[in-house]
């Protein structure tokens, strides 16, 4: 599947500045120091976070919380994932902790291993779309938008969904830009088998340009895809 463009913001809940235990705080048996993460601060030769290429032409958003705990010369040590919906996201994030390095974490002068949890938000959604020329885009329903459109290019029926007799619906939604064209489309929902034929077909489609108080702006919208097969006795 052949995104238009990535969409995806990547926010990650981490340390910004680099503190020191107060005095008087212990180790807990394993001899770990629990900190929070703002206590601590990551090398910028650590690898960037990045968005799963085959998440990019999904509507996506997910929190993914991991518990890393880090040796006395700021090398990660163990990183496991807390929380999170997508196994693509979960698989990304503990890969790329466990290839970071952090500034050695201090007690009374001398490194110290530590535990913490490192939150990261995942927004691949289509809520924050700006136009070139900064427009919000009005939002419109399906049978709404479906008046706009001047060019409509049916899916073709992938040959293994045929064959297995997989029938389905598959949901996705869209940006129009001013010109008409589709500028970014999501899978909201559906058969994976039959996503792809339908984002493939989606994707070529074009609409009259929307106006609204005598001014173009984008359009932000939803389109089902049907693959139904015909009835054999």
């Amino acid at each position: 599947m052949r995104s238009l463009r990535s969409y995806a913001l990547v926010l990650a809940l981490l340390p910004l500045a680099f503190a020191q235990t107060t005095p008087g705080s212990a180790p807990d048996p394993d001899g770990f120091y629990d900190v929070a993460s703002t206590s601590l601060k990551r090398l910028e030769s650590s690898p960037k976070l990045m968005f799963p290429p085959e998440l990019s032409a999904h509507e996506v958003a997910d929190r993914v919380v991991v518990a890393v705990t880090i040796a006395p010369d700021g090398t990660v040590k163990t990183v496991k994932v807390v929380s999170g919906r997508y196994r693509e996201l979960k698989e990304t994030v503990e890969k790329t902790v466990r290839k970071w390095a952090f500034q050695p974490y201090l007690v009374s002068g001398a490194p110290v291993p530590v535990r913490t949890d490192l939150t990261f938000n995942f927004d691949n959604t289509l809520e924050h779309y700006r136009s070139p020329s900064g427009e919000a885009p009005v939002h419109l329903d399906e049978k709404s938008s479906s008046v706009l459109a001047v060019k409509k290019i049916a899916p073709v029926y992938p040959h293994e969904a045929r064959q297995d007799r997989i029938q389905g619906t598959v949901e996705l939604r869209l940006i129009i830009g001013e010109d008409g064209f589709v500028q970014f489309l999501h899978v909201i929902q559906g058969p994976p088998i039959l996503a792809a034929a339908a984002y493939d077909a989606v994707r070529q489609w074009q609409f009259k340009p929307y106006v609204e108080n005598g001014k173009v702006v984008p359009v932000l919208t939803t389109v089902n895809v049907n693959f139904a097969l015909a009835y054999t006795h």
